[in-house]
């Protein structure tokens, strides 16, 4: 009997204690993970890449790591940026990244 009564007096122990004012305090998670860190950290890829889409330089689309869709000066946005309810909307930048004369680029909110 005082075995059980110490193992589950251990045990009530982990969870809070209390303080002197008579308190009780929880412990905090301090090292919890969340939900969407344990979807990246499993992710098939490399670390560097899943440290980049925590960071938010590349994105995860289907499958694939890829760059953000980005906002150019004097361009309209990508396709799959616009709504469905704007038309005519062709002036997307179609060239190589090292070719923009573009002094404005952000990555599309």
């Amino acid at each position: 009997m005082k075995m059980a009564s110490y193992i589950i007096c251990a045990a009530a122990r982990s969870c809070c204690w209390t303080s002197p004012v008579g308190q009780r305090r929880y412990k905090s998670h301090i090292n919890s993970v969340s939900i969407l860190q344990q979807f990246y950290n499993r992710l098939p890829i490399r670390k560097k890449y899943i440290k980049a889409i925590r960071k938010g330089t590349l994105i995860w689309d289907k499958g694939q790591v890829k760059i953000p869709p980005l906002k150019i000066e004097g361009y309209d946005p990508p396709k799959k940026c616009l709504s469905p309810l704007v038309k005519n909307r062709n002036n997307q930048y179609r060239g190589s990244f090292l070719n923009l004369k573009a002094h404005r680029v952000e990555f599309q909110d």
